[in-house]
């Protein structure tokens, strides 16, 4: 009983073994056949492929044909292409070129669309017309001109005989002015005889007088050498001692104590620098003031030498901008050995209420060490001194100030002020300008600023928090300062 079972397990193993076996020869047929099928449908579509490019090409052809003989047009770029085609049939690429040549003849007036074989005739026999016009016009105009150039020679043949006749009259006047003149030539002669003694004196008595007038101009002209010279020395001497560049560092931060609330600048009692005075600091990479950021302001409290100095910072920087060695300072309002002097305009108005802000901007000024030596009115008048002493005429940057008759004295006034300044070198400032510099002392100062205080006044204190310098400035003084480049023009005399 087992054996027979034995047997029938392995006659199905068997059969199992038979069916795989012949399940993989037909699914091994099965492949090869269908990869062959797919090899042969890719070599159709390549033929079919390849078919249809060329009837696509034959169609372009035949539409390029056809817009040659006149059915449908070619549109600008078509006719361009035509130079530079390249689809490989020479026979086409020169019946292209051949075309875009004889298309040539119709001209830039022609649209592209229009230019073919069955146009050309007419346009051809078209401009031939039109020459023939334009030839019957030349020769009827050649007619007319030859018609004119005859009248022409005709009057000039007549006006000739009048000339001819006028040139013997001429030359009868002419002999008879001859004898007159040599009638004349002869008394002349006589006169000028009579005269040449005369001149002879006159002559002796002008080069007398000349070499006298020379010997002067001589000594006139070493004069003005001598003065000029002294002139220009006087001018490079007061060039010098005044200093009128507005915007221009004076010296150097040579140190910085740990604290960070005491310095040492690179001026001293040889530069004529006293203690009180107040300098701005800006980085030492700034190269033009006008544009750099203020950020600390330092007092100078001790004298160390000659060219070194002691100072404390009243105004404390940002964290991020500490003052360093070689950090630049400067003051507006500081100058060797002497106080500095502004002239005002007294039309300044730094508020925009319509009202002059003279007296403020005066307080500000003495406020800061300097000395107000002159109020100019637009009447006309002054009030101080102006002269070459003033290193700055501050004026005002009024939107009033126009082309109107109601202001016509007050631009007046500003221009004559303007004159005097760049007469006695005096720098022209707008108030705007030094209000700015002004606004970069610590507003928390009260004790006035400049070669005016004392070094006692200044005890050194420890700051408790730093403080931050404002280096923008405010609304008003911004908008004032776009409308210098308006007003500029109108207030120059």
């Amino acid at each position: 009983m087992a054996a027979r079972d034995d047997s029938v397990i392995r006659g199905s193993l068997i059969a199992c073994l038979i069916f795989l076996v012949l399940s993989l020869a037909l699914n091994f047929f099965l492949w090869s056949w269908g990869d062959t099928q797919a090899e042969t449908a890719a070599g159709a579509n390549e033929r079919l492929q390849a078919r249809g490019n060329e009837l696509q090409t034959m169609q372009s052809e035949a539409t390029l044909m056809k817009a040659m003989l006149g059915v449908g047009g070619l549109s600008q770029a078509q006719f361009d292409q035509l130079t530079s085609s390249t689809g490989g049939d020479p026979e086409i690429e020169a019946i292209e070129q051949n075309f875009a040549r004889d298309m040539a003849l119709f001209g830039p007036e022609v649209d592209p669309q229009n230019r073919n074989y069955p146009a050309l005739p007419e346009f051809l026999v078209n401009a031939i017309r039109n020459r023939n016009v334009q030839y019957s016009q030349a020769r009827d105009e050649a007619t007319q001109i030859r018609s004119q150039a005859d009248s022409d020679i005709e009057v000039a043949r007549k006006a000739q005989e009048v000339a001819e006749q006028s040139r013997d009259d001429a030359n009868k006047k002419l002999e008879t002015e001859q004898s007159k003149f040599a009638e004349d030539r002869q008394q002349m002669k006589l006169t000028t005889e009579r005269t040449s003694d005369s001149l002879q004196k006159k002559i002796t008595e002008f080069t007398t007088y000349r070499n006298k007038v020379t010997a002067e101009i001589n000594e006139l002209q070493q004069l003005e050498t001598r003065l000029s010279s002294t002139i220009e020395n006087q001018r490079q001497e007061l060039v010098r001692l005044r200093s009128t560049n507005f915007e221009s560092t004076q010296g150097l931060i040579s140190y910085v104590y740990r604290d960070g609330n005491v310095v040492t600048i690179n001026l001293g009692s040889a530069d004529e620098l006293t203690p009180g005075v107040t300098f701005g600091v800006i980085d030492g990479d700034e190269t033009r003031l006008q544009d750099a950021k203020i950020k600390a302001t330092i007092q100078v409290t001790k004298l160390l030498g000659d060219h070194r100095a002691e100072a404390r910072v009243v105004a404390f920087p940002e964290i991020r901008y500490p003052i360093i060695p070689g950090d630049q300072i400067y003051s507006p309002f500081w100058s060797p050995g002497r106080r500095v002097k502004i002239a005002l305009m007294d039309n300044i108005d730094i508020d925009d209420d319509s009202r002059p802000d003279t007296t403020e901007i005066s307080s500000m000024i003495r406020a800061a060490g300097a000395e107000v030596a002159a109020i100019l009115r637009t009447d006309g008048t002054q009030e101080g001194t102006f002269d070459s002493s003033v290193r700055f005429l501050v004026i005002g940057e009024s939107e009033r100030l126009d082309d109107q008759a109601d202001n016509a004295s007050e631009i007046e006034a500003v221009g004559k002020a303007k004159a005097k300044a760049t007469e006695n070198g005096v720098t022209i400032i707008p108030a705007w300008k030094l209000q700015a510099y002004l606004k970069t002392i610590d507003d928390s100062l009260t004790t006035p600023l400049g070669s005016a205080v004392r070094g006692r006044d200044f005890a050194p204190e420890k700051s408790t928090a730093p403080q931050s310098l404002p280096n923008s400035l405010p609304k008003i003084f911004t908008e004032q300062k776009d409308r210098v480049q308006r007003n500029n023009e109108i207030l120059r005399p």
